[in-house]
């Protein structure tokens, strides 16, 4: 993995010290849709991309600069270098996610960031009945997930960590985070497919009561964050009502 920085931005960007947010491709793609409210919320400056072997290459758009493309992996920054936040917009190719794992796992080491925060996302499908309608996440204060018996997704290195069913790399990346010494947080999210924007709000407002990335509101989630443009063709251009007429 390869990190190429943006010219306008090499001189600005330090990453060594600051905290990294980054999701995992799981379920309903929570993950990446509240990363999608940070950097637009947040106002974060794009410093760089991240080139990997391992992820589909793909170029689209980008919603958020007058020039330039998006690709499948961007790393994006706050002005005063505190927040560094990583949006993967591509797949990794298919039995090749044990490579990209360890390979983000040298990225982050070599990049020396204080912490890092995993945001995933489990199939709320799988759930038993002490999970249903409840948060979780990995660290302390708040409950951990559990783990069920007979889990058949138990790691062979480590049978204690439970199963995260739709949570991609999660298990895996936490799992050798632990093994590695790097500090590593991971929020899951219970989610389905379908429309989970909502469930990117929550998401978002939970990671931000988290490391106050900003103050707090009395207002509602969805009028505290900003979605970005690219929200608005989440599910394609709407019909014409006059086909149906």
């Amino acid at each position: 993995m390869k990190f190429i920085p943006v010219k306008e931005r090499e001189n600005s960007c330090k990453i060594t010290g600051s905290t990294l947010i980054l999701p995992a491709i799981s379920i309903g793609n929570v993950p990446q849709l509240a990363v999608d409210l940070l950097i637009t919320t947040l106002n974060l400056q794009r410093i760089g991309f991240l080139e990997d072997e391992n992820v589909i290459p793909v170029a689209g758009v980008n919603e958020h600069l007058t020039r330039g493309i998006t690709v499948a992996i961007e790393v994006y920054q706050s002005d005063d270098n505190k927040w560094t936040v990583i949006q993967q917009r591509a797949t990794v190719i298919k039995k090749k996610w044990h490579n990209f794992t360890e390979n983000l796992l040298a990225f982050i080491k070599q990049s020396q960031f204080s912490k890092v925060i995993l945001l995933s996302s489990a199939d709320a499908t799988r759930r038993v009945d002490i999970q249903l309608t409840r948060f979780r996440a990995t660290i302390l204060g708040l409950k951990t997930l559990e783990k069920i018996s007979n889990d058949d997704y138990a790691l062979k290195q480590d049978s204690d960590l439970p199963k995260i069913p739709g949570g991609g790399i999660s298990r895996f990346l936490f799992h050798k985070s632990q093994q590695e010494d790097i500090p590593l947080i991971m929020i899951i999210f219970f989610a389905i497919e379908g429309d989970n924007t909502q469930d990117a709000f929550l998401l978002a407002n939970y990671t931000n009561s988290l490391l106050n990335l900003f103050p707090q509101q009395e207002i509602p989630i969805t009028k505290l964050w900003k979605t970005p443009a690219s929200w608005n063709y989440l599910f394609g251009n709407p019909y014409q009502q006059e086909l149906y007429q």
